[in-house]
Parts: structure tokens; sequence; C-alpha cells
């Protein structure tokens, strides 16, 4: 996986898929995702359109509705990965990625 843009017109499909409450709830943990690992000293880069450095945010603000998606892409060591948030305490997600990066 490169750091190939992700697609917002599909992000805004999956917005209308998975319904008001949900996506919020997604959107939510990934902006929090995405901005710990903007801090990760092991993190080279984040791409999340919820990030105002994204080039993605201008177009993803003005496309998607009560939030950016549940998808935070990141690179380690010059390997390119795809982190899904989910429903769970964001905290909890957060340690999880903090077990990966300590293993890279």
């Amino acid at each position: 996986m490169g750091e190939k843009d992700l697609d917002i017109d599909a992000l805004s499909a999956l917005s209308s898929q998975l319904g008001r409450e949900r996506w919020r709830v997604l959107s939510d943990a990934a902006q929090v995702v995405a901005t710990y690992l903007v801090c990760h000293p092991r993190v080279e880069a984040v791409r999340y359109p919820g990030l105002k450095s994204d080039p993605d945010f201008t177009r993803a603000a003005n496309t998607l509705v009560g939030g950016f998606g549940p998808y935070v892409r990141y690179c380690v060591a010059g390997e390119w990965r795809l982190w899904e948030a989910d429903a769970r305490d964001v905290r909890e997600q957060v340690m999880e990625l903090e077990v990966l990066l300590g293993r890279s």
C-alpha cells in the first residue's frame, strides 16, 4: 500500500451506509488515532483527511458530513499501513497501536 489518497467519494458513500451515529463514533476515534500517530516518534507520515496537514483536507471538509471516516494511513520504516478505527474505547485503540509500533 502506497501513499495513495483516500477516496473521498468512497468515504462519502461509506458514511451513508454506516449512518450518522456510527460514522461519527468511528470518525471521532480515527481523529484521535491520527493525532496520536502524528506525534509518535516512529511514525514518518500520516494520511487522514481530518488532519489540516493532509492534502485532501479541504475537499474532505467540503464533502464529508459528521466526520472524516475510520481509515488512517501511516508510514513506519518506509512501509505504509492502514488503521481502521472501530467503536472500542479510543484509549484501547491507541494502546494497541503503541504495542504494534513497539514491535515495528
